[in-house]
């Protein structure tokens, strides 16, 4: 069958490429006009290789024999649902995106899914199909960003041990720094993460995350001290909340955005568009709001970490070569 809303650009389009050769792109759909649209467009991408499941028990059976970089999937599924399917999904491959598709949405359905590990959403029936393949795209890249940072920082410890273990004329003020950022980065990675959360506007949020034990404090939106917070909350309730979303955005905390079911759909995709960390909070998913906030603290840590090593690194390689 031909695509319908077909696009002038060949396949293989250099833009946005950031390093995804060879990347791997499960879709999951019950309808086979669907999966036939998704593979005969990923096709075109030389650098893409696309699997097709037509529920979620056959997409799971993929899973487990072999490692994706981006799920795609229908919310509504026959059997287990698209939501489940992600979170069993990402359960399986931590690294996975995972991007939702459904014919209809509502605040509900992108809080779910982005509760169970989603990344984007896209809505059906494509009416453009360069934002499908945008959406793969900038999935993969995200899912790059990552791997990057991670291969990173294994090479900067690495290197900052077998430096250590050489030995070499360094200083030993040099030698010094460098053994405790070395040390400060391997705990960052093993233990719970520290750091203060602010809360604006939703005093369950924060009684959530007091009985898990983090530091949080509620805050009122015009507050100066939401800049020093390591992480601010913001539930989609709060008066002008867009505002102060878009200008914590650019500041020094990260953002996650709490919405609950009566949150406007459209103030959501936004956030979606804008990559704001999105969460659904409620009786259903208690959990998902402290252990998203603990992702970011960890992230944060674990950053401030590795800009130290490097930073110790440099000095360690130029004393040695003021040794030498």
């Amino acid at each position: 069958m031909d695509l319908p809303f077909e696009t002038d650009e060949g396949g293989g389009s250099e833009q946005g490429r950031g390093g995804t050769l060879a990347s791997t792109v499960l879709v999951v759909d019950d309808e086979a006009v669907v999966r036939d649209v998704c593979a005969r467009l990923l096709a075109r991408e030389p650098d893409l290789v696309v699997s097709l499941a037509q529920d979620a028990e056959e997409a799971l059976e993929l899973l487990r024999a072999q490692r994706f970089d981006v799920l795609i999937t229908d919310k509504n599924l026959p059997g287990l649902g698209g939501v489940e399917l992600i979170a069993e999904a990402r359960a399986l491959q931590p690294a996975l995106e995972a991007v939702m598709i459904t014919g209809y949405s509502s605040s509900e359905s992108v809080i779910a899914a982005f509760a169970a590990g989603a990344s984007d959403y896209i809505l059906k029936p494509f009416e453009d199909l360069r934002l499908v393949r945008a959406k793969v795209r900038a999935a993969l890249e995200r899912r790059a960003e990552r791997v990057r940072g991670r291969e990173m920082a294994r090479r900067m410890a690495r290197e900052a041990a077998a430096l250590l273990e050489a030995g070499g004329q360094a200083l030993p003020e040099a030698r010094e720094l460098l053994e405790s950022q070395l040390y400060t980065y391997e705990q960052a990675s093993r233990m719970a993460a520290g750091g203060q959360v602010a809360v604006v506007g939703s005093p369950d949020a924060l009684e959530a995350l007091l009985r898990e034990g983090l530091e949080a404090v509620a805050l009122p939106p015009d507050s100066p001290a939401l800049l020093g917070a390591a992480v601010v909350v913001l539930e989609t309730g709060a008066p002008r909340w867009w505002e102060l979303a878009e200008r914590l955005q650019s500041a020094a905390p990260d953002l996650v955005l709490l919405a609950g079911p009566n949150a406007d759909l459209a103030d959501l995709l936004d956030a979606i568009t804008l990559r704001l960390e999105l969460v659904g909070f409620g009786s259903s998913s208690p959990q998902v709001l402290p252990e998203r906030v603990r992702m970011l603290l960890m992230r944060r840590n674990l950053q401030r970490a590795q800009a130290g090593l490097a930073s110790a690194l440099a000095a360690f390689r130029k004393s040695l070569q003021q040794g030498g």
